[in-house]
């Protein structure tokens, strides 16, 4: 490679040397061609942005020797103007510097031909800069390396980390000052070294063992304090964001510098590092250690690449949950990068995916390669019941067929049941649906064979894996990943089991919840899967904020309805239609959405409640009236209904660009109540959230990071915000702005203290009262309905006898005992005669145990007498008026 510029002539050496010759240098004016000889001095480029004004001609852009006593030479920040950015350092320009001559070398030029490897090759002097990391292993400095690093497989670059700590041992130690490798950084290494490196790609599996190298490397390097492994922790899922937090952190305090491939974190620190006017670095390590940095166009050009190549994905309808992630990310990060540096937009193609060949083919997931569902399908016929023989239950065995697979097993133990059916244990991290008699329907069987035939595997989202059978062969049920967690209904909108189950979890937590939850929507809808029945059942969250969604047997694919739904999450065009019989939009899905991410920031209130309503939630939808009130363009919405108490102390210390979204999608005159935010879209503004928590500068109202604030947010950073006197609270009381006198009124008491009734003290004298009974004098503290504890006592007894049964008096109809001591003194009293039989009931009946003794009276016997048989007799041979007339 040779090119002429206006200043010199740059040359390829080799594929690690890049050459600049000055015009004033160049043997007699004449232009070099490919293969000459020329000669040249190589001065230490430690600090160099290439080219480096050197006395002859020549800049090793790969390797030097790195003389020890030039460290002190090296310039400072500030001590020179420069147009890079304030994470890049000016280059040595000219002698002085303190830096010796190397020893003269010969050097041929050579061709474009001598680099075949993609991108290495540097045709512009001024794409990038060497630094040296040992530079940021001094005192006031820290030197970080994220996962890639350990994992790459680059022939160019191999050797580049243990030349990196061999040059770096002596500074580490002098400085007490170890290479960082975050606990994240660590765990994904742990995670990726379980895997199978043979069942995997020759690439893939080179980097898998590098992995468990890197881990026996790294357990070393920490046993004599070469690095530090302790620094920050795996509850978060995002390395970037950790990485940072910290450099925003304390980017005041250190320069900083990363060791990083991934061009999406690169470019946010880079403009990190822009808008805080700091140094912090990022870049990669060349085969000898030394760390290369792209200036900010040649970065800002492999942002726009990245972002092309994604697109494009997305674009033919191969994109994958991936792609969607990184064109959300990378759309306005690279508008952001553009602003803050000045550059021109890179004319690039848009370019297809291209086949791998078999040998560098990287293997895929079946999710990756699987192809959208029809995004303007046709509702397919009503659905109907399907014949069966039997329902199979625990210990019953069945069959299943995948996408590639079948077999049979036995049904574990039951898990659980809903509305549709059981879930029972199967094997290896999965369980089992088994529908009810009445769920065995048509569109079931032919959803979900469709979606175990496409082969979908993604992370925290129970796809349907298998089609289950009963030993008929009748369809019945599907395999499914199991799911980890709590359900969102009896973890985050449940306020005891919330604080029971996360007692730790502030509001960037929940911020991470939402986006995992969004990052599985936003792959659903790129393949043009609608979740439709959208509820806190349905969600799960695990510990780690991971998201699962389950109940994908009711999603909306190739024009099978979701046949279930929830009003409180049910869009306002879709209220009144029937669930099984119509299709939903993604419209539709979209509230059900805004509305679930609300609730989620709210630990459970819903965004369209007000008070003063009969708690109607369809009629509130309809409406479309939200109550939360808001100053959003210029205009003041003070709704008098908006929820009272901790619900708009939550709600003020929301972010505000967030809080105009959710306004701007619920309320009938929002900019977005008919065309409602994507996923992406609400991705980009909780990603936004997350950063202005973690912003000290801007989020100056510690409680926006509480769950449940127990105050409005501060009015201004200048805002005084105290503790309370009273219960102790952290940062309960802000002061109140008045305009009349203005400054701040701070409350003696936080809000919580002020709405406690106060306690009534007891009063300071005894109030002397008489018995009733005795006439004694006691405290009316002592007394007992007026009497002395000794005549209560008596009372006491009285009592327990009046409702004793008179064993003396009997009824006289069923000789048993039936009237209590208390009824006979009451009818004394009175004057009245006391009862001798059980109360005759209306009708003259008597209760059902009052009968008379079977056994004959008193002095009685069986025998008859005989005076009575004659009285019988003789009664019976009187005759009547008729036998006596005619003689009969």
């Amino acid at each position: 490679m040779l090119e002429v510029g206006v200043d010199g002539v740059v040359v390829e050496l080799n594929s690690n040397l890049l050459a600049r010759i000055p015009r004033g240098e160049l043997p007699d004016g004449a232009i070099p061609s490919v293969g000459d000889e020329l000669e040249g001095v190589v001065l230490d480029s430690r600090h160099g942005r290439p080219p480096v004004l050197s006395v002859t001609m020549l800049e090793e852009r790969l390797a030097w020797e790195e003389d020890p006593t030039s460290v002190d030479a090296a310039p400072k920040i500030g001590e020179q103007e420069t147009s890079c950015s304030p994470g890049l350092q000016p280059g040595i320009q000219g002698p002085g510097t303190g830096l010796e001559p190397r020893q003269l070398r010969r050097f041929d030029i050579g061709s474009a031909d001598q680099n075949t490897q993609g991108e290495a090759r540097v045709s512009n002097a001024t794409n990038h800069q060497l630094l040296d990391p040992v530079d940021f292993l001094q005192p006031d400095r820290r030197l970080f390396i994220d996962t890639n690093i350990f994992m790459d497989t680059d022939t160019r670059r191999a050797g580049g980390l243990k030349r990196l700590f061999e040059r770096g041992q002596d500074a580490i130690v002098a400085n007490r000052n170890p290479i960082v490798v975050p606990t994240k950084v660590v765990r994904e290494l742990e995670k990726q070294s379980k895997l199978d490196p043979a069942a995997e790609s020759p690439e893939r599996g080179a980097a898998i063992k590098k992995a468990a190298a890197a881990l026996t490397f790294l357990d070393s390097a920490a046993r004599v304090d070469l690095v530090r492994k302790d620094l920050g922790d795996d509850t978060n899922p995002y390395a970037d964001d950790l990485f940072l937090r910290l450099f925003e952190r304390f980017a005041s305090t250190y320069e900083m510098c990363l060791l990083t491939h991934d061009i999406t974190l690169k470019l946010r620190i880079r403009l990190l590092a822009h808008r805080l006017s700091k140094r912090l670095v990022v870049g990669v390590l060349t085969k000898d250690g030394d760390l290369e940095v792209d200036s900010d166009a040649a970065l800002f050009e492999r942002g726009h690449r990245k972002y092309v190549r994604h697109a494009a994905h997305v674009a033919d309808g191969s994109g994958n949950f991936k792609d969607e992630s990184e064109v959300a990310t990378l759309k306005p990060l690279l508008d952001d990068f553009q602003k803050a540096f000045g550059l021109a937009q890179p004319n690039l193609a848009v370019q297809r995916r291209v086949a791998k060949t078999s040998t560098s083919r990287r293997k895929t997931s079946p999710a990756a390669a699987s192809k959208p569902f029809s995004a303007t399908p046709r509702i397919k016929p009503r659905d109907s019941a399907l014949p069966f023989t039997s329902v199979p239950a625990r210990g019953d065995e069945v069959s299943w067929t995948s996408a590639t697979k079948s077999g049979s097993f036995r049904l574990g133990a039951l898990l659980g049941e809903g509305g549709e059916g059981s879930v029972y244990e199967g094997g290896r991290n999965t369980v089992v649906k088994i529908f009810d008699k009445d769920h065995i329907t048509q569109h079931r069987k032919e959803k979900i064979e469709l979606l175990v035939g496409r082969g979908l595997v993604v992370e925290g989202m129970c796809i349907p894996s298998a089609v289950v059978r009963n030993n008929a062969g009748e369809f019945v049920g599907y395999v499914m990943p199991k799911a980890r967690g709590h359900e969102f209904q009896r973890a985050i909108f449940n306020k005891r089991k919330f604080e029971k189950e996360f007692p730790n979890w502030k509001k960037s937590d929940l911020v991470d919840v939402c986006i995992s939850f969004l990052e599985k929507v936003q792959y659903l809808h790129s393949m043009n899967v609608i979740l439709g029945d959208i509820n806190p059942k349905n969600l799960m969250v695990d510990q780690k904020k991971n998201v699962f969604i389950i109940d994908a047997d009711s999603w909306q694919v190739e024009g099978y309805p979701c046949p279930v739904g929830t009003p409180m999450f049910t869009s306002p065009s879709m209220l009144g239609k029937s669930y099984a019989e119509d299709l939903r939009t993604i419209e539709d899905d979209l509230f059900a959405i805004a509305t679930m991410l609300f609730m989620i920031v709210m630990t459970g209130q819903f965004p369209y409640i007000r008070t003063g309503t009969d708690g109607d939630m369809v009629q509130l939808i309809k409406e479309g009236k939200f109550a939360f009130q808001i100053s959003i363009r210029g205009k003041e919405y003070n709704d008098r209904n908006q929820p009272d108490g901790d619900w708009k102390y939550m709600w003020s210390h929301i972010h505000k660009p967030l809080k105009d979204l959710f306004w701007d999608t619920f309320h009938n005159e929002g900019r977005h109540y008919q065309k409602r935010p994507t996923a992406t879209d609400w991705l980009q503004a909780f990603k936004a959230y997350k950063a202005y928590l973690s912003n000290a500068k801007v989020n100056f109202d510690p409680m926006s990071n509480e769950i449940r604030p127990i105050r409005s947010k501060a009015f201004r950073p200048d805002t005084p915000i105290v503790d309370c006197p009273q219960c102790g609270r952290n940062h309960a009381i802000a002061g109140i702005w008045h305009d009349d006198t203005q400054d701040y009124y701070v409350p003696s008491r936080c809000n919580k203290c002020r709405d406690i009734a106060p306690v009534r003290t007891a009063p300071a004298r005894a109030v002397i009262v008489q018995c009733k009974d005795c006439s004694t004098s006691i405290a009316k503290d002592r007394a007992k309905y007026g009497r002395c504890p000794a005549c209560a006592k008596k009372d006491d007894e009285r009592q327990a006898r009046s409702k004793t049964i008179d064993p003396s008096r009997k009824c006289t109809r069923c000789q048993q005992p039936f009237i209590t001591y208390g009824n006979v003194e009451w009818h004394q009293r009175e004057g009245k005669p006391v009862p001798t039989t059980h109360k005759a009931g209306y009708g003259g009946t008597y209760p059902a145990g009052c009968v008379p003794p079977s056994n004959p009276a008193r002095g009685t016997t069986g025998k008859t007498s005989t005076s009575t048989i004659n009285k019988t007799a003789k009664k019976k041979k009187k005759k009547g008026l008729w036998a006596r007339l005619f003689g009969g």
